[in-house]
């Protein structure tokens, strides 16, 4: 490479990476911690340089040890910690800071746009995804985090942006329903969401359409919906299916598209829009049951030779059937996201049985996947011709191996640089040595003695 060319180069990624120190400035970082509690006063932990190690030294390949964590810590600082002044630092204060961290990095990332909607789905805002994944926990915390397949789970929710990133991260206990996981409110307006059949529920789909959002959702084997209307006929119908269950046509459907509008009821209130979409029976004595009309999808499945239904508020003049089946594969988006944080991040091979240890380290982990993103952003802002070309899992890897070079680089544009072989004797002396060696002597012990080097005089003392 060219010298031009390698000076060129290094300062795009010193803007990339400037742009970290934006998200999360050393002040900002600072008065967040002091405001937490969680630094009263900066001695040996320094906030900035605490911050940058636990949130990438994951990318090193680490597991979820307190100890090694602790060494990283070492390794990027020039300062000699006693284990209990580390390991004291995953408290409660420790959490509610990494919550703010948390949250503003969210709403950063979310300022951040590398890609757009294609023109297909021009006038809506972003596709979310949303869903959840389990990670087995330490069965001491089978009171506080119960589980349905092991004694202690820990269920995170997740809402994502297809192009503009992470919208929300919430933690339950793993016997939580996923339906009670999402929360919906004005922020669904113009856009549409992605579930899986753990969120299905008519209820839920009538929140987001009364909160002017758009969803798709698969439909459940056992729902038998009556039909409306046939809103497109893809070809010659052999039968007329209004007022028919979507059970009893199947059979004559033979592969063809089905493309209707059905009724769906529940009971509760919801507000009345302006499209008469919905009736409301009262009976007398009983709980308001709401009827809405909403449009199903069916396509055959080639392989299985079986109909996938989906079940969406969006028209047919909005997105042909084809394409409301060929949006809700995008879908898988957030699982590669849930692969990316349990295979690389170690989001599942937390051990400890410490609350706040374990909160501590999952919030660690949804703050290196932000960190992930924002860069990912940058990289797609300098190379838009081939934006759509870095994908999740693959830049996921390439971030992972790169993650230590990235956390010295951050921490010296945040001016928290030490002479690095400074640091690195001051390791290997604090470290190397076994504490437990008066217990347990090395089997070499009785044969050797220290030689004094050549000009090296000894000392009883390993700072001198």
């Amino acid at each position: 490479m060219a010298y031009e060319e390698n000076g060129i180069y290094r300062h795009k990624m010193e803007r990339v990476l400037s742009n970290l120190n934006d998200m999360f400035s050393p002040d900002w970082l600072r008065d967040t911690a002091a405001k937490a509690g969680f630094i009263k006063r900066v001695r040996k932990i320094d906030p900035v340089t605490f911050f940058w190690v636990v949130v990438l030294g994951f990318g090193t390949g680490v597991q979820r040890s307190l100890a090694d964590l602790r060494r990283a810590y070492k390794t990027a600082s020039a300062e000699s910690l006693v284990p209990s002044s580390f390991y004291d630092r995953f408290s409660g204060e420790l959490i509610v800071f990494l919550r703010e961290c948390l949250s503003h990095g969210i709403e950063e990332l979310c300022k951040l746009k590398s890609l757009a909607l294609s023109e297909k789905l021009t006038g809506f805002k972003d596709i979310i995804v949303a869903d959840g994944t389990i990670i087995k926990l330490h069965e001491k915390l089978a009171a506080i985090f119960p589980g349905t397949r092991n004694k202690a789970e820990l269920k995170i929710h997740v809402a994502s942006g297809i192009t503009n990133n992470t919208k929300t991260i919430a933690l339950y206990s793993g016997k939580t329903a996923e339906v009670k996981t999402m929360h919906i409110g004005p922020w669904v307006k113009d856009n549409i969401l992605l579930f899986d059949l753990g969120y299905f529920k008519y209820e839920l789909f009538g929140k987001i359409m009364d909160n002017g959002g758009f969803f798709v959702s698969r439909l459940k084997d056992n729902s038998n919906p009556t039909i409306v209307s046939v809103l497109n006929v893809y070809e010659e119908s052999t039968c007329d299916l209004t007022n028919k269950k979507l059970q009893d046509i199947l059979p004559q459907m033979k592969g063809k598209v089905l493309d209707i509008q059905v009724e769906i009821s529940f009971k509760g209130k919801v507000k009345k829009d302006t499209n008469d979409t919905f009736k409301i029976y009262h009976p007398r004595g009983s709980q308001p049951k709401t009827i809405k009309y909403l449009r199903l999808v069916g396509i055959l499945n080639q392989e299985t030779g079986k109909y996938h239904f989906y079940l969406t508020n969006l028209a047919p003049e909005q997105l042909s059937a084809e394409d409301v089946a060929l949006l809700y594969g995008a879908r898988w988006t957030i699982e590669l996201m849930f692969k990316e944080l349990k295979s690389l991040y170690k989001l599942d091979v937390i051990k400890s049985g410490a609350p706040a240890v374990v909160e501590s380290l999952v919030l660690v982990a949804m703050l290196t996947l932000v960190v992930s993103q924002c860069v990912l952003n940058h990289m797609r802002l300098h190379a838009p011709e081939v934006s759509t070309r870095f994908t999740s899992l693959r830049w996921g890897k390439l971030f992972f191996a790169t993650a230590p070079s990235i956390m010295n680089h951050v921490l010296k544009i945040a001016k928290v640089d030490d002479d690095p072989l400074a640091v690195m004797f001051l390791l290997y002396m604090d470290e190397g040595p076994d504490p437990n060696f008066q217990h347990q002597e090395p089997l070499i012990t009785p044969w050797v003695r220290a030689a004094n080097s050549q000009g090296v005089k000894p000392s009883n003392n390993i700072n001198g």
